[in-house]
């Protein structure tokens, strides 16, 4: 039984797995020649542009640039935008592919890093400590995370990104944890950038991601590449129009043909019914493990507002020892440690102790796998006290 989905979804849908290996069999590089194998990959790139902006509800299918995974469209932004001087502010719930780009960025650029706080019961940002770091410094950018991939509560992000904006910053959502199973429209929230990964939610292949820029915002980010795009190749200079501007290099065609994919069986399921689902799965493993004594949940009880993550302790065990009991015992997959967010399990209490076991189902599990892992961990619990 695999529960490890918020790290990569799997088994992926056959689908998937189709599109990859045609495109291995019958495709080459998009953008680099004009015949049919080039343009068949040219097409499939514009149809995942097109699919992943409607999707998204992006502003347009030329303002979604192909990344290797959600780092990569991150750390664009932040490393493309951030100047010496500037002011950012992110939180202490945010992952390391955002808290180590700004530990380098403090050291390296003089950016100033401004970390809010979250609530450790109800999983929420501090919102008035959010609104005084707004009203005392000239922030840049905010970082916004939708959704902890520790405690899986989902973020008021329409609020804070418009009280952001009210004091003119910009805002970048970290919507690893969410597309594809959460609704993620970009115009209703109103981000400036929005970055994702195309593994997990959505189900396609690792080594595929997606950046997301409204129109006035692409020209204010620098790209972390500099290269072929197989456009405007009479000129030494960096193509200034999106996507080009931001991919050089060859394209991961057959990754973006199974993400295409992954996307349009998306779209036809839409992400309200796989969070629907989620929701149901989510509140059977809540209701289950809060009866088990050892057991503390750090995933706050509202299925509503989560992203299909459940995490807890079980007191006086290692969470790693948990984790591989239930693989090698129940035969039952997940992740237990840190989950690269350490100021997170910082605030959780569960740091010092290895972090915790964190339950991850996904759009094809069922309410019979919750219940054998909630018997799982009871044997657990009941075996170690």
């Amino acid at each position: 039984m695999y529960l490890d989905n918020a790290a990569t979804s799997f088994p992926r849908p056959e689908c998937v797995h189709v599109a990859v290996a045609q495109a291995m069999r019958s495709m080459s590089s998009a953008g680099r020649a004009a015949h049919s194998v080039a343009s068949a990959a040219s097409a499939v790139l514009q149809q995942c542009r097109t699919a992943a902006a409607r999707l998204l509800h992006a502003p347009a299918a030329s303002h979604i640039v192909f990344t290797g995974n959600c780092t990569e469209g991150l750390n664009t932004v932040l490393l493309g935008l951030l100047q010496p001087g500037d002011h950012v502010l992110a939180s202490t719930l945010d992952h390391n592919s955002v808290l180590r780009p700004l530990e380098f960025l403090t050291a390296q650029r003089g950016v100033h890093r401004h970390l809010v706080s979250f609530d450790p019961v109800t999983g929420l940002l501090d919102q008035d400590e959010f609104q005084r770091t707004l009203q005392r410094f000239p922030v840049r950018l905010t970082v916004l995370n939708h959704a902890s991939n520790v405690t899986g509560r989902l973020q008021e992000v329409a609020w804070l990104t418009a009280t952001a904006q009210q004091h003119g910053s910009l805002v970048l959502l970290d919507a690893a944890q969410t597309a594809g199973h959460v609704e993620c429209h970009m115009e209703q929230l109103g981000v400036d950038f929005l970055a994702t990964s195309g593994h997990k939610g959505l189900a396609g292949p690792q080594g595929t991601g997606l950046l997301c820029f409204r129109p006035e915002s692409q020209s204010l980010v620098q790209p972390l590449k500099f290269g072929g795009t197989g456009t405007f190749s009479e000129s030494l200079q960096q193509p200034l129009t999106c996507p080009e501007k931001f991919e050089s290099g060859t394209q991961n065609v057959p990754g973006i043909a199974g993400l295409l994919a992954a996307v349009q069986l998306t779209l036809s399921e839409s992400p309200a019914s796989r969070h629907a689902h989620l929701i149901e799965l989510t509140r059977c493993l809540l209701n289950g493990l809060r009866d088990i004594p050892a057991v503390r949940l750090l995933t706050p009880n509202i299925p509503e507002q989560l992203c299909g993550i459940v995490s807890f302790v079980i007191d006086g065990m290692d969470s790693s020892d948990v984790a591989m009991v239930l693989d090698q015992t129940f035969d039952i997959q997940c992740r237990a440690g840190l989950h690269c967010a350490p100021l997170a399990h910082e605030t959780l209490g569960t740091l010092a102790s290895g972090g915790a076991v964190r339950f991850s189902p996904g759009p094809w599990s069922t309410l019979d796998d919750m219940q054998t892992a909630i018997e799982a961990i009871d044997a657990i619990a009941r075996e170690f006290h």
